[in-house]
């Protein structure tokens, strides 16, 4: 047991030094995790954790809590709200990428028959996205919002419900009989209904007599994660499968978010065991596996853009939506190591398939967050590409080049707060002299239902200033505070419409006086901090409701 707490503590610490190294080069933290297994474990780091058995002991804790939290984070209800887009998306996605990987792993000489069955795992791994690391990145660029944030979140759901049949199903992989089948169906429909039911009429009562308590919400929490373990045991389905509908049932009852709220300071803990026992299974790099870890991330990378970007576009979504969603789904997730890790148990596989995918894991975790860092500026190239080869796409063309798409007098960068305040803030008869330049499709298309004419770009592109015959405008407004621009700021935008629009009178947003400082100096005619006119507004509330005059400016 003392051996145990050391190789814990030496995991932590690692684990944790890595991982603000990670944070301080803005790269993935999973990435840091699986790099301080590697560094920890007996194939390719100093083997500080020598024994097997801790190795799997906290392998095994993180990834049974893991799926636990992952649980009850997951609402099925989004799923039945959705929409066509996304329904169409979420539920051919998994099945198309997984069939392609079908048909392509075999060809580069890993096995699909009975005994063998390397492809199966493979497709599947490729076919699931992680949800920690795209919710975190949509999360950080504010875009979970956005048509394309709110697709990217619903297929991640619709993943999920995917992985769930497949661990319900995994144990019987190398054995496709009807009665395994109907049986392994049969207890996942059991372990379903006893969550559902004690959830329903015991749990609640239980959570809603101790919710005053911190430490006794999260001891029943896992103590709940504990029995689903191990009914799902005795059910002949695995222990994960179990924790994972410990964590459904609980999600679909009101106090699943204040059971979240004190378990997800457990769920970071339980990740970081996790990673770093799959990085210490991580085998010494070999000339062998550059081929190999190659092929899967070309299928993982590749397989979302000829999955996801047609059935968007099929259900009615635009291009930029569909172009987005690929990006942000492209990469293998966390969950496909834990199916892969299973499959090792189960015996269907190698431990040289976890290597792999976990090598290819780590690849398209670094690909991904630069991916969804740039994806606009990566749309707006492929755009600039498809507009040379004339492809623009339906929407596209009606709001760029439709009717009273060409020169304006008052042209609004970014359709932010600000914009839509100056919008609502003028007469109807004179929104028509406005022009909205904006990427979010949606927001233009509502606009154009309101008599003002959008434009689609990058406003930090000259390019699709000049498109938008910005340099006609007398007035130029730049909505959006630098905190939310992506790959430009208030400064350059200044300059560029200077540049465009020497005699237009400029209007910019400042976060800081300093901002502010600098807008002026450059030149522009109203330098605007939101907060600063807030507290005016505030202010002035406030001394009315003293009964004195506010202080003059």
């Amino acid at each position: 047991m003392e051996h145990l707490l050391i190789d814990i503590g030496t995991v932590v610490v690692a684990a944790t030094a890595l991982g603000l190294v990670a944070h301080w080069l803005r790269q993935p933290v999973i990435l840091a995790f699986l790099v301080a297994g590697a560094l920890l474990g007996p194939g390719i780091g100093f083997g500080w954790v020598q024994d097997r058995g801790s190795i799997e002991v906290i392998g095994s804790i993180g990834l049974v809590l893991l799926l636990f939290v992952i649980g009850l984070e997951l609402d099925l209800r989004q799923v039945l709200a959705s929409g066509r887009q996304l329904l169409v998306t979420g539920l051919g996605q998994f099945p198309l990428c997984a069939g392609l990987g079908l048909l392509v792993f075999p060809l580069m000489g890993f096995g699909l028959a009975t005994g063998r069955l390397e492809a199966l795992y493979l497709g599947i791994a490729c076919a699931l996205s992680s949800t920690a690391i795209v919710v975190k990145a949509l999360a950080d660029k504010a875009e979970l919002d956005t048509v394309a944030g709110r697709l990217t979140v619903g297929v991640l759901v619709l993943q999920d419900v995917f992985a769930i049949l497949v661990l319900g199903f995994q144990p019987n992989f190398s054995d496709p009989k009807p009665w395994p089948l109907a049986k392994a169906l049969l207890s996942t429909v059991v372990l379903l209904a006893v969550g559902w039911t004690v959830a329903r009429y015991l749990l609640g009562r239980v959570f809603a007599s101790v919710s005053r308590s911190t430490e006794l919400v999260v001891a029943v929490s896992i103590a709940w994660c504990a029995l689903m373990a191990g009914i799902a045991h005795h059910l002949g389905l695995s222990k994960e499968m179990g924790a994972l509908v410990a964590g459904l049932a609980i999600a679909a009852f009101p106090y699943r978010l204040h059971v979240t709220a004190k378990t997800l300071p457990l769920r970071d803990f339980f990740l970081t065991l996790f990673f770093v026992s799959l990085g210490m299974g991580i085998p010494a790099p070999a000339w062998g596996m550059v081929a190999p870890v190659a092929g899967v991330v070309a299928v993982a990378v590749l397989s979302r853009f000829l999955t996801v970007w047609p059935l968007v576009v099929w259900s009615g979504g635009g291009h930029r939506a569909a172009v987005i969603t690929s990006i942000n789904l492209a990469q293998i997730s966390e969950f496909g190591l834990v199916i892969a890790a299973l499959g090792v148990q189960f015996g269907h596989i190698g431990g040289h398939i976890t290597g792999i995918l976990t090598y290819a894991m780590a690849i398209t975790a670094v690909l991904s967050s630069y991916g969804m860092r740039w994806n606009d500026r990566i749309f707006a190239w492929g755009e600039r590409l498809w507009r040379r080869g004339g492809e623009v796409s339906g929407l596209h063309a009606a709001i760029s080049h439709g009717p009273g798409a060409g020169a304006h007098p008052v042209a609004i960068l970014g359709f932010h707060r600000i914009g839509r305040a100056i919008a609502d803030g003028l007469a109807p008869h004179l929104r028509q002299h406005l022009l909205v330049i904006d990427f979010h499709l949606e927001t233009l298309e509502r606009l154009r239902g309101e008599g003002i004419a959008g434009h689609f770009g990058d406003i930090g592109s000259l390019d699709t200033l000049h498109h938008a015959h910005v340099e006609h405008a007398r007035v130029i407004v730049s909505s959006v505070p630098d905190l939310l621009l992506k790959g430009t700021d208030n400064l350059t935008l200044a300059r560029t419409c200077r540049a465009l629009a020497p005699k237009a009178y400029l209007i910019a947003t400042a976060d800081t006086p300093e901002a502010r400082a600098r807008l002026e100096a450059e030149g522009v005619d109203l330098v605007v901090m939101p907060w600063e006119l807030a507290g005016e507004r505030m202010a002035q509330a406030v001394a009315k409701a003293l009964g004195a005059e506010p202080p003059q400016r």
